[in-house]
C-alpha cells in the first residue's frame, strides 16, 4: 500500500465544499413550468395561424 504524496489539510477540504454548497445557483428564470398540454395548444394555434 502506498501513501499519498501529500497529506490534504481536513479543514480545508471542508471550507472548499461549503463554498461549492453555498455558491450561487444557477439561474433558472427561464424555466417555467408550463404543461405540456398548453404548449401544445400555442404550438397548435400557432399553425393554424399560417
Amino acid at each position: 500500500m502506498t501513501s499519498p504524496a501529500q497529506k490534504y489539510d481536513l479543514f480545508e477540504m471542508l471550507a472548499e465544499i461549503e463554498a461549492d454548497i453555498n455558491e450561487e445557483p444557477k439561474d433558472l428564470s427561464q424555466e417555467k413550468d408550463i404543461p405540456q398540454e398548453i404548449i401544445t395548444d400555442l404550438m397548435l394555434a400557432n399553425l393554424k395561424k399560417k
